[in-house]
């Protein structure tokens, strides 16, 4: 699966948290919402956006990408024959970090047991989620 092959699928299935994403899918899709997301920040940085006008406008660009990609998300633990909720295990570490003031440790623990998930071959064959992504 290419990159606009991947957009094209998870822009199709905009809401669709049910069934199976494959690795390439996932990882080209949040590829592309970095680039789209750096090339907004840099635009607003050259135009001189105050910090509010930026935040406003960042979070209206976010609005199209936001569901997409916890709904890719979702479908890529399920072909690792996880659950799609695991995906809200930032959820504590931000609380943890807000109430505690753990710094940045609880973020980068998670963040590498989300990049070890994101990253594992999903399960071959049919598992409770459906069939097997094609590649």
């Amino acid at each position: 699966m290419g990159f606009t092959e991947s957009l094209r699928t998870c822009f199709g299935k905009y809401a669709k948290f049910d069934g199976r994403a494959s690795r390439p899918e996932f990882w080209y899709f949040y590829l592309f919402c970095f680039i789209y997301m750096f090339v907004a920040g840099f635009l607003l940085g050259v135009i001189g956006a105050s910090d509010a006008a930026a935040d406003g406008a960042i979070l209206i660009l976010m609005i199209p990408i936001f569901i997409p990609s916890i709904a890719v998300a979702a479908r890529r633990l399920h072909d690792i024959n996880q659950s799609g909720w695991m995906q809200c295990i930032f959820i504590p570490g931000f609380f943890a970090d807000v109430l505690l003031g753990t710094g940045y440790v609880i973020y980068i623990v998670t963040l590498a047991l989300w990049a070890f998930w994101f990253s594992q071959a999903g399960k071959k064959g049919k598992n409770r989620f459906g069939a097997q992504p094609r590649k």
